[in-house]
Protein backbone atom coordinates (compact mmCIF):
# COMPACT_ATOMS: atom_id res chain seq x y z
CA UNK A 1 0.00 0.00 0.00
CA UNK A 2 1.38 3.61 -0.61
CA UNK A 3 2.47 5.44 2.33
CA UNK A 4 0.05 8.77 1.92
CA UNK A 5 3.48 11.29 2.54
CA UNK A 6 2.22 14.88 4.24
CA UNK A 7 2.13 17.78 1.52
CA UNK A 8 4.91 19.91 2.41
CA UNK A 9 3.60 22.43 5.12
CA UNK A 10 0.06 20.83 5.62
CA UNK A 11 1.14 18.58 9.06
CA UNK A 12 4.40 18.72 10.43
CA UNK A 13 7.49 16.68 8.64
CA UNK A 14 10.54 14.75 10.19
CA UNK A 15 12.62 17.33 9.84
CA UNK A 16 10.06 19.72 11.84
CA UNK A 17 9.69 17.69 14.64
CA UNK A 18 13.52 18.09 15.35
CA UNK A 19 13.39 21.58 15.13
CA UNK A 20 11.45 24.71 15.36
CA UNK A 21 10.00 25.91 12.17
CA UNK A 22 12.25 29.30 12.53
CA UNK A 23 15.41 27.59 14.07
CA UNK A 24 15.05 24.96 10.49
CA UNK A 25 15.22 28.25 8.22
CA UNK A 26 18.40 29.61 10.44
CA UNK A 27 20.48 26.07 9.66
CA UNK A 28 22.25 26.01 7.03
CA UNK A 29 22.95 22.46 6.72
CA UNK A 30 18.88 21.63 6.34
CA UNK A 31 18.16 19.93 2.71
CA UNK A 32 14.66 19.74 3.63
CA UNK A 33 13.00 23.04 2.32
CA UNK A 34 9.99 24.69 4.30
CA UNK A 35 8.33 26.39 2.07
CA UNK A 36 8.42 27.48 -1.47
CA UNK A 37 10.89 30.38 -1.43
CA UNK A 38 13.41 28.26 0.70
CA UNK A 39 16.21 27.57 -2.21
CA UNK A 40 19.21 27.73 0.86
CA UNK A 41 17.78 24.02 1.19
CA UNK A 42 17.81 23.39 -2.96
CA UNK A 43 21.25 24.42 -2.45
CA UNK A 44 22.18 22.54 0.92
CA UNK A 45 20.47 19.00 -1.10
CA UNK A 46 22.24 19.30 -3.90
CA UNK A 47 25.56 18.86 -2.34
CA UNK A 48 23.91 16.33 0.43
CA UNK A 49 25.36 12.88 0.43
CA UNK A 50 22.52 9.65 -0.58
CA UNK A 51 22.36 8.93 3.65
CA UNK A 52 21.51 12.45 3.80
CA UNK A 53 18.90 12.72 1.53
CA UNK A 54 17.54 8.80 2.49
CA UNK A 55 17.29 9.98 5.74
CA UNK A 56 14.73 12.80 4.98
CA UNK A 57 13.20 10.54 1.82
CA UNK A 58 9.36 10.97 2.51
CA UNK A 59 10.07 14.74 3.49
CA UNK A 60 11.27 15.33 0.14
CA UNK A 61 8.41 13.13 -1.61
CA UNK A 62 6.13 15.10 -0.44
CA UNK A 63 7.52 18.36 -2.24
CA UNK A 64 7.19 16.64 -5.21
CA UNK A 65 3.21 16.30 -4.87
CA UNK A 66 3.27 20.41 -4.81
CA UNK A 67 3.57 21.28 -8.65
CA UNK A 68 6.35 22.68 -10.56
CA UNK A 69 8.23 25.52 -9.40
CA UNK A 70 11.93 26.62 -9.02
CA UNK A 71 12.30 24.19 -5.01
CA UNK A 72 9.94 21.26 -6.19
CA UNK A 73 12.37 21.18 -9.62
CA UNK A 74 15.50 20.73 -7.44
CA UNK A 75 14.31 18.55 -4.97
CA UNK A 76 13.42 16.76 -8.07
CA UNK A 77 16.67 17.16 -10.15
CA UNK A 78 18.38 15.64 -6.69
CA UNK A 79 15.72 12.29 -6.49
CA UNK A 80 16.57 11.47 -9.91
CA UNK A 81 20.16 11.59 -9.17
CA UNK A 82 19.76 8.99 -6.73
CA UNK A 83 17.01 6.70 -8.55
CA UNK A 84 18.96 3.54 -7.92
CA UNK A 85 18.44 4.41 -3.88
CA UNK A 86 14.77 5.63 -3.95
CA UNK A 87 13.37 3.18 -6.83
CA UNK A 88 11.61 1.47 -4.50
CA UNK A 89 9.57 4.65 -3.73
CA UNK A 90 9.42 5.76 -7.39
CA UNK A 91 7.46 2.57 -7.90
CA UNK A 92 5.22 3.17 -4.94
CA UNK A 93 4.14 6.49 -6.47
CA UNK A 94 3.90 5.39 -9.71
CA UNK A 95 1.58 2.53 -8.76
CA UNK A 96 -0.16 4.47 -6.21
CA UNK A 97 -3.76 5.86 -6.72
CA UNK A 98 -3.01 10.13 -6.79
CA UNK A 99 -3.22 10.86 -10.49
CA UNK A 100 -2.34 14.45 -9.16
CA UNK A 101 0.80 13.11 -7.67
CA UNK A 102 2.10 10.74 -10.24
CA UNK A 103 1.76 14.02 -13.20
CA UNK A 104 4.26 15.97 -10.99
CA UNK A 105 6.08 12.81 -10.38
CA UNK A 106 6.57 11.51 -13.75
CA UNK A 107 7.94 15.50 -14.67
CA UNK A 108 9.92 16.21 -11.93
CA UNK A 109 11.81 12.68 -11.31
CA UNK A 110 10.43 10.15 -13.70
CA UNK A 111 11.41 11.78 -16.88
CA UNK A 112 15.17 12.74 -16.18
CA UNK A 113 15.72 9.33 -15.05
CA UNK A 114 14.66 7.84 -18.09
CA UNK A 115 16.48 10.38 -19.95
CA UNK A 116 19.68 9.03 -18.56
CA UNK A 117 18.80 5.06 -18.80
CA UNK A 118 15.88 2.67 -19.76
CA UNK A 119 14.68 0.99 -16.58
CA UNK A 120 12.02 -1.66 -17.96
CA UNK A 121 10.08 -1.64 -14.80
CA UNK A 122 9.42 2.34 -14.52
CA UNK A 123 8.69 1.72 -18.46
CA UNK A 124 6.31 -0.69 -17.80
CA UNK A 125 4.42 1.72 -14.90
CA UNK A 126 4.48 4.19 -17.80
CA UNK A 127 2.51 2.31 -19.60
CA UNK A 128 -0.02 1.31 -17.89
CA UNK A 129 -0.42 4.43 -16.28
CA UNK A 130 -1.13 5.71 -19.87
CA UNK A 131 -3.39 2.66 -20.84
CA UNK A 132 -5.27 2.36 -17.48
CA UNK A 133 -9.16 2.93 -17.23
CA UNK A 134 -8.99 6.79 -16.33
CA UNK A 135 -6.25 7.18 -19.20
CA UNK A 136 -8.06 10.35 -19.97
CA UNK A 137 -6.61 12.29 -17.13
CA UNK A 138 -3.27 14.17 -16.64
CA UNK A 139 -0.97 11.92 -15.33
CA UNK A 140 -1.91 9.47 -18.37
CA UNK A 141 -1.50 12.26 -20.95
CA UNK A 142 1.86 12.80 -19.16
CA UNK A 143 2.73 9.11 -19.52
CA UNK A 144 2.07 8.83 -23.00
CA UNK A 145 3.56 12.19 -23.60
CA UNK A 146 7.01 11.23 -21.72
CA UNK A 147 6.85 7.25 -23.43
CA UNK A 148 6.78 9.31 -27.31
CA UNK A 149 9.70 11.13 -26.11
CA UNK A 150 11.85 8.49 -25.56
CA UNK A 151 10.64 6.59 -28.73
CA UNK A 152 8.87 3.73 -26.30
CA UNK A 153 5.21 4.65 -26.98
Amino acid sequence: MLQQWPRPNSEPTQSMDIMSESAAALNPRRIVPVDETDYQAVHNLRRAREEQVLAVLDDLLAWTQVGNSAITRGVGEVLAQHFPAIRPAVLRVLRGADAGWQYFFLGLVVGPVLRAHTDQEIVRELRRLAQQPAASGPAAERARALLDELGLG
